[in-house]
């Protein structure tokens, strides 16, 4: 794969957890009902702190966002890192996401840059953290989370979160 078509046959575990069921149009990832496919940014998504522009370092991890990515890769749900960054800042990016510890199966580069992205399965990084329990304090809190309990359980979920039986 080339890098001008926007992705890199890479990823941030071993060649052979590496996930390539796709198509030619969408390299990454398995379609098969039960797992999707998730594209999550890396500047102030998975990183802290607002840098001017692609070249800086990012300071320091998300931790919240990087526990929810590696959860997400955990229940076999595809993660692809999406990032507006250019192709020369890619070793960069892959030396800070195998830092920080982020498991992921594919990394996608020039996405494009706006100042505001609209998108109809978009969602902001607290936005998706909330709905799944996370408030902050590090730690997925039953009470907390925003689904309906009889939701987990049907997905198996309840049992991590020592939900009571009502």
């Amino acid at each position: 794969m080339s890098e001008s078509d926007g992705a890199a046959e890479t990823d941030g575990e071993s060649d052979d957890d590496h996930t390539d069921t796709g198509d030619a149009d969408e390299p990454f990832g398995v379609d098969d009902g039960d797992h999707m496919r998730i594209a999550v940014d890396f500047d102030d998504t998975l990183s802290e702190g607002e840098e001017d522009d692609f070249t800086a370092e990012p300071s320091e991890p998300d931790e919240e966002a990087v526990h929810w990515v590696n959860e997400q890769y955990r229940k076999g749900h595809t993660v692809i890192v999406w990032t507006a960054r250019p192709w020369d800042s890619a070793a960069e990016t892959v030396a800070r996401l195998t830092e920080w510890g982020v498991h992921w199966h594919g990394l996608r580069m020039e996405k494009g840059h706006a100042d505001v992205y609209v998108d109809d399965k978009g969602t902001t990084p607290s936005d998706q953290l909330l709905k799944d329990g996370y408030d902050g304090d590090g730690e997925l809190d039953a009470e907390e989370v925003a689904r309906d309990p009889a939701d987990l359980k049907m997905n198996g979920e309840a049992d991590d979160l020592n939900l009571d039986e009502e």
